[in-house]
């Protein structure tokens, strides 16, 4: 890994510019959580979507004030899946949200501000310790929320996490098809690369996972989403963020993105990871690296079709360049 080597979206241009504000705005949407004096807010502006702002009071403990730019619905969704992993996994406690967008334009919630780092800058500090530390204590995490099984495939309808089946359009296989169809992914690909993607997917299609087998996914698992902090000298995860595109699919799909850029990462990473998932007795399946990368190139096509090269350059040429190496290093996994 170079100094300046793309790499965990670091360098991936934001979906929308940041929601900015003011003090007199940001008291009147505290005031519902704290009327205590404000000493200072500071926009946390890692992300790619949504806007958070760190608020620092007199007295009372610091908060994050998260406002959902991307889709009102996802704040329901949020409270809910919080409140579902609470017992399982690290996730900051929710004191207070409104979605009447009537202060603002936007839905927004009242964090606890977690004391950590971010584990995507703790990774590219290149300390192998701090890695496999991190990377451990990810897959600990990853098998905790892989073992909160669901009645079937789909995705999340309302606060009350009611699934909506998977409909055909949806499922792995035809939503590949459909991507590599449209004109974004083909800008982004290039036609001929496209072609080659779409006989790779058909020829191996029999590692994608049954949508049967289902379990709570939180879709965006990658150490830009994580913050970590030493615990008793050891790195661990002490919040896992942003469960926005959370749904009812497989573990092997969150493996895939974590692991989305191991090639650039040193051997560690992965095998710490894969570590952290076994430590408690668990397995995985013999064919568990293919299955998980086909997944995570499903997931890529999605950026692509959501993402115009023309409107995020950065993102595109990183994802062709993903998918590319998958198809490179196929034969290893």
């Amino acid at each position: 890994m170079t100094k300046h080597e793309p790499i965990l979206k670091a360098h991936w241009e934001r979906y929308r510019d940041h929601f900015t504000i003011d003090k007199p705005i940001l008291k009147k949407l505290i005031q519902p959580y704290s009327r205590d004096e404000i000493v200072d807010f500071t926009l946390l502006s890692e992300g790619c979507a949504n806007s958070n702002y760190k608020v620092e009071f007199i007295t009372k403990q610091p908060i994050v004030l998260r406002i959902y730019l991307r889709e009102k619905d996802s704040l329901a969704r949020e409270i809910a899946l919080h409140k579902l992993v609470t017992d399982q996994l690290p996730v900051p406690e929710i004191f207070y949200s409104d979605d009447s967008c009537a202060l603002i334009d936007y839905p927004y919630a009242i964090m606890a501000f977690v004391d950590g780092e971010l584990m995507r800058s703790v990774i590219l500090s290149k300390d192998e310790t701090a890695i496999r530390e991190c990377a451990f204590s990810s897959g600990i995490n990853l098998n905790h929320l892989r073992n909160l099984k669901l009645e079937y495939g789909g995705f999340f309808q309302d606060g009350n996490l009611t699934i909506r089946p998977f409909n055909h359009d949806e499922e792995y296989l035809p939503y590949a098809y459909s991507c590599l169809d449209h004109e974004n992914v083909i800008d982004s690909l290039g036609k001929q690369r496209a072609k080659v993607l779409l006989r790779f997917i058909e020829q191996n299609q029999n590692f994608l996972p049954s949508k049967s087998n289902a379990n709570l996914t939180h879709a965006d698992y990658d150490p830009a989403n994580m913050l970590v902090k030493k615990i008793k000298n050891r790195f661990e995860v002490v919040a896992l963020l942003d469960w926005e595109f959370a749904f009812s699919g497989s573990y092997l799909l969150d493996i895939g993105m974590f692991l989305r850029y191991s090639h650039k990462l040193p051997e560690i990473y992965e095998s710490s990871f894969v570590n952290g998932i076994l430590s408690e007795g668990s397995s995985i399946p013999e064919h568990w690296k293919k299955s998980a990368k086909l997944m995570d190139i499903i997931c890529l096509l999605s950026l692509l079709y959501w993402n115009p090269k023309k409107d995020r350059p950065n993102l595109s040429a990183d994802v062709a360049s993903l998918i590319q190496n998958t198809l490179d290093d196929w034969q290893q996994y």
